[in-house]
């Protein structure tokens, strides 16, 4: 192998995400344990999940992924970062949307209608923050989102929803987490000024108890992950709000903003050289598996 070759495999491997680094991912390959993943789908994806499931081929028994993006910016990034990756082979990255009424997302129609191909069904589909993030493309349709996924599972197969508990307005009792309450309000104030959609995460418990309505699914097992919030990922929600400027309707309102979210990282600086981190909320991975008989929804 030469050196430049040597190089770029270096650089490949580091931009890999193995689950027994990740909390999330970690949790998903313990909760499928022997069961080969096979044939995946990764309904809302994005560059992080794709590192990951990148690493199943080899690890963990992944046959084939299917990648769908709503958006023409991360198709073309994930794209990319596939082919980066050496996956392309095994990774297709679509565009589509799952509600489009004009040019719906197809897998091959209904099971029971032999005028159609045969449906394709996946053993794994991964949900990685895709219920919070529909509200940017698909609003209102949140509820539908479950059913039509455990439509697309293998009897048998695994649906892991991952997802962020919503924040607090505030946190009474401290006042550094209400920072991180007042840069997430901010933040969604800033999209919603530039005329954009903010996304709207959803409780754990609604998770549960949508895919306890799937008379499909049987809803296995939920971990929660405590957040911990370092100051370069607070500056980076900040600077999501900064990067929102341009489409202000007025550079006065921008510049007001701008002194807020200033005023901000300054006092999330002074609260995390204070604390180190600061702790808020929860992730979660919410686990279901498709029932076995030919129970409809």
């Amino acid at each position: 192998m030469t050196r430049s070759m040597s190089n770029a495999a270096g650089t490949v491997s580091r931009r890999l995400v193995y689950g027994k680094d990740d909390a999330l991912f970690g949790s998903i390959e313990r909760q499928q344990g022997d069961k080969p993943f096979g044939t995946v789908l990764d309904a809302g994806t994005g560059i992080h999940s794709l590192r990951w499931l990148a690493t199943l081929k080899t690890h963990k028994d992944m046959e084939k992924c299917v990648a769908v993006t709503a958006d023409e910016t991360m198709q073309t990034n994930c794209q990319r970062e596939v082919e980066s990756l050496g996956v392309d082979d095994h990774v297709d990255v679509i565009i589509g949307n799952w509600f489009d009424a004009e040019n719906p997302l197809d897998f091959g129609g209904d099971d029971n209608d032999d005028n159609n191909d045969p449906p394709q069904r996946f053993d794994v589909i991964l949900a990685d923050y895709l219920i919070g993030a529909m509200d940017g493309f698909s609003p209102y349709a949140q509820d539908q989102m479950i059913p039509k996924l455990a439509r697309l599972l293998k009897p048998g197969g695994r649906l892991y929803i991952v997802g962020l508990q919503p924040l607090p307005d505030s946190v009474p009792d401290d006042p550094h987490a209400s920072l991180i309450c007042k840069v997430r309000q901010v933040r969604d104030a800033c999209i919603l000024l530039s005329g954009h959609r903010c996304y709207r995460e959803y409780p754990v418990d609604w998770i549960q108890s949508h895919v306890s309505e799937c008379k499909s699914l049987d809803l296995l097992h939920t971990s929660q992950f405590p957040i911990m919030y370092k100051q370069a990922t607070i500056v980076k929600q900040i600077n999501v709000a900064r990067a929102k400027f341009p489409h202000f309707p007025s550079e006065e309102l921008a510049a007001s903003m701008a002194d807020v979210l200033d005023d901000l990282e300054d006092r999330t600086f002074k609260a995390t050289r204070e604390m180190g981190r600061i702790q808020l909320g929860f992730d979660y991975v919410v686990t279901a598996e498709k029932l076995t008989s030919k129970l409809e929804i």
